[in-house]
C-alpha cells in the first residue's frame, strides 16, 4: 500500500493506516449500506466515511474519504468563535448542527499514496487535539471578569 499511487482508497487501505498509527479501526455499515470506520482519539469517537465509488480493476476504491467528530454541545457555540477556529485552521472545518459541535476534514483520493494518508491521518490527530483546546480557550473567562 506504501510505495505506490492509488487511483482511490479502499477501506482497507484506511484500516491499515490506522492500524499503523496505533488507532484502533470499526468496520461498520450503515443502514444504508454505506461502510464507516469507528475509531477514536483522546477519547473522542470519530468516523472515517468513505465517499464516492470509482472504476477499478483491484475492487471498490473511493475518490475521497472525509473524517468526522461530532460533540454534544449543553449550549450553542458563538458563530464568532466558530467563524475564528475556521479562519485558523486550513484543513479541517468546525460548525454548529443542531446541539452538536461538528469537525469535519475531507481528503481527496486519487493519485493518493500510503504516506499521505497517513499523513492525513495525522493532520486529523492534531485537529481534534486542537480543537478541544480552542473551545476551552475560547470559552474561558476573560482575566478579571467574574
Amino acid at each position: 500500500m506504501l510505495d505506490k499511487l492509488l487511483r482511490g482508497v479502499a477501506i482497507a487501505d484506511l484500516e491499515t493506516a490506522m492500524e499503523r498509527l496505533g488507532l484502533a479501526a470499526t468496520l461498520e455499515t450503515l443502514p444504508n449500506g454505506t461502510p464507516v470506520l469507528r475509531s477514536a482519539i483522546g477519547g473522542l469517537a470519530f468516523n472515517v466515511r468513505p465517499g464516492g465509488l470509482m472504476a477499478s480493476e483491484d475492487g471498490q476504491r473511493h475518490g475521497d474519504f472525509s473524517f468526522n467528530l461530532m460533540v454534544q454541545t449543553e449550549k450553542p457555540v458563538d458563530g464568532n468563535i466558530l467563524n475564528e477556529w475556521n479562519r485558523q485552521k486550513r484543513f479541517g472545518r468546525l460548525f454548529q448542527r443542531d446541539d452538536f459541535l461538528v469537525l469535519e476534514m475531507d481528503v481527496l483520493a486519487v493519485g493518493i499514496s500510503g504516506d499521505q494518508i497517513l499523513a492525513s491521518l495525522e493532520i486529523w490527530g492534531r485537529l481534534v487535539v486542537e480543537v478541544l483546546t480552542f473551545l476551552r480557550t475560547a470559552h474561558a473567562p476573560a482575566a478579571g471578569n467574574s
